[in-house]
């Protein structure tokens, strides 16, 4: 099934960053950087997070997120200008809708002090959802949703100019601490990042 996304707020940006120690960025092979998780000795996984546990408001953690591992990405998924200084300046959190009938995960990008660039991106479970790029580029890209092990994660792709494939995991770790992991592929290479989030009571 494929599903268009009509609405949506202009300036799609999604942060993605890694927490310190969490990822190691080895084996260069023909342009290729290939990433290597590495495990973290402060936040343990569940076995198991059930859909209606990523829901509610998430504040960025900035103590335990890499701004230059965010920055590398957003360079490699060729965000500019007033784009990736939102992204990089402004985002400091998350709002996660969950929800069975129908079944489906909304994410919102909290942006500080500037209304206008915040922005929603909607997926469906065993649907691919059509939605304005997040690059900023004409055109669209699309997404899917999975539940895979420990949390949800998003397949989201889009073409010419400079296609990328960007593979997003969101998993709750320990108690009220989200962690988002990003691997980005594009131009030959593929980098990895992480960001924490905590509830936001």
């Amino acid at each position: 099934m494929h599903v268009k996304l009509t609405q949506h707020t202009a300036g799609l940006v999604k942060l993605t960053q890694h927490t310190a120690g969490l990822v190691k960025l080895t084996q260069h092979t023909a342009g290729l950087v290939r990433c290597r998780q590495a495990p973290s000795r402060h936040l343990r996984r569940p076995s198991r997070v059930s859909r209606a546990a990523l829901s509610g408001k998430w504040e960025k953690d900035k103590k335990n997120s890499d701004l230059d591992a965010y920055e590398n990405m957003l360079t490699l998924l060729g965000l500019t200008g007033i784009k990736k200084t939102a992204a990089v300046k402004l985002i400091n959190g998350l709002e996660i809708d969950q929800a069975s009938s129908p079944p489906h995960f909304t994410v919102r990008y909290v942006v500080s002090r500037v209304q206008f660039l915040q922005s929603v991106e909607y997926f469906a479970f065993n649907q691919q959802i059509e939605m304005p790029r997040r690059d900023g580029q004409a055109g669209t890209q699309t997404a899917t949703l999975t539940e895979v092990g420990n949390g949800m994660q998003t397949v989201i792709t889009w073409g010419e100019p400079n296609p990328v494939t960007l593979i997003e995991k969101y998993t709750e770790v320990q108690h009220d601490t989200l962690i988002t992991e990003a691997k980005a592929q594009a131009g030959g290479q593929t980098l990895c990042c992480k960001q924490a989030f905590k509830r936001k009571r």
